[in-house]
């Protein structure tokens, strides 16, 4: 199971993430623009899945586990 966690940092360090505008007021695009993103607020995320639907996620996080 993914935790807050992983999606925090997943989302901060993914270079495909794109602010799902339908989720969020407009004003919120600013706190995302000071680094508050997470995968759940990606529009490539699948809410009920729990998956990318890209599927850069674990390649995402694969590559920071090894840094």
């Amino acid at each position: 199971m993914v935790s807050v966690e992983q999606l925090r940092t997943v989302g901060k360090n993914c270079k495909d993430f794109e602010l799902d505008q339908s989720l969020y007021a407009n004003n919120f695009s600013m706190s995302i623009a000071n680094g508050d993103r997470s995968c759940e607020i990606c529009r490539h995320w699948d809410v009920n899945r729990k998956i990318c639907r890209i599927g850069v996620f674990d390649d995402v996080l694969s590559s920071l586990d090894q840094s």
